[in-house]
């Protein structure tokens, strides 16, 4: 069984790792119920509704002649709440918890994701020039079938990213550059399960470049502001990442 947690947590792209290649899309749709406020000291709150659907794809089957297919497909989703408490003019803590669930459309496997930590986010600058992050995630997949062990991983990551402004505009709006580096750890390490192989992740670097438009462009509800690609790499696996903001 594929590991669902970790797909819940990881964006979209295309994943190197071990003996396979994972396709993910991931729409990390969230909703705000209220703003943040420093001064009032007035907490946020936020619904998160992550759905992501996944093609895994195996080189071949050699070694299990029992598995006739050469994909497993999966979908999940694990919605939930996020607060964000302002305890300095710039700076955002935001504890989060998450429960939902992974289902392998190709069989009747199926499990209980859940998760819980908190991510800090920081800005310095015009117009947040320099974002801060930093993130404690502690997530797991319990699957339903007895035979399929419980996995679990806990993951602490710190980034930055800098936007460079520029006098031009798109479809008139401002357009801006933004570079980012991202590094993940893992306290204990992921693991990606077989079929074949077990791959075990401990830590992961991402660079990345993208584009920004203020103000942005709302598409079927959701606000475009900005999107980008990137490159994330460690000795267990490569990636090809897309993203739209920062991820703090």
């Amino acid at each position: 069984m594929a590991n669902y947690a970790y797909s819940v947590f990881i964006g979209t792209g295309a994943y190197r790792i071990g003996d396979r290649t994972i396709y993910l899309l991931r729409i990390p749709a969230a909703f705000d119920l209220t703003e943040p406020d420093y001064e009032s000291g007035k907490i946020g709150w936020r619904v998160l509704l992550p759905f992501s659907v996944g093609v895994t794809n195996f080189d071949d089957f050699e070694d299990i002649p029992e598995l006739t297919i050469d994909d497993l497909q999966s979908m999940t989703f694990a919605p939930g709440i996020e607060a964000q408490i302002p305890f300095q003019p710039n700076w955002l803590l935001k504890p989060f918890a998450q429960a939902g669930l992974g289902w392998d459309m190709k069989s009747s496997s199926n499990s209980l994701i859940y998760g819980l930590g908190s991510r800090l986010r920081g800005w310095y600058g015009d117009n947040q020039r320099l974002l801060l992050g930093g993130e404690f995630l502690w997530a797991g997949n319990n699957p339903k079938k007895d035979e399929e062990p419980d996995t679990n991983f806990t993951r602490l990551a710190l980034g930055l990213e800098y936007k460079v402004e520029t006098p031009w505009n798109v479809f008139d709006r401002d357009l801006s550059f933004h570079g980012r580096l991202i590094h993940y750890e893992y306290l204990n390490a992921a693991n990606l399960e077989p079929p074949k192989d077990s791959v075990r992740i401990e830590r992961a670097t991402e660079v990345g470049i993208s584009f920004g438009l203020n103000p942005g462009i709302n598409i079927l509800g959701y606000n475009f502001r900005q999107g980008g690609i990137g490159y994330e790499r460690s000795d267990e696996f490569k990636a090809v990442k897309f993203f739209t903001t920062f991820p703090f």
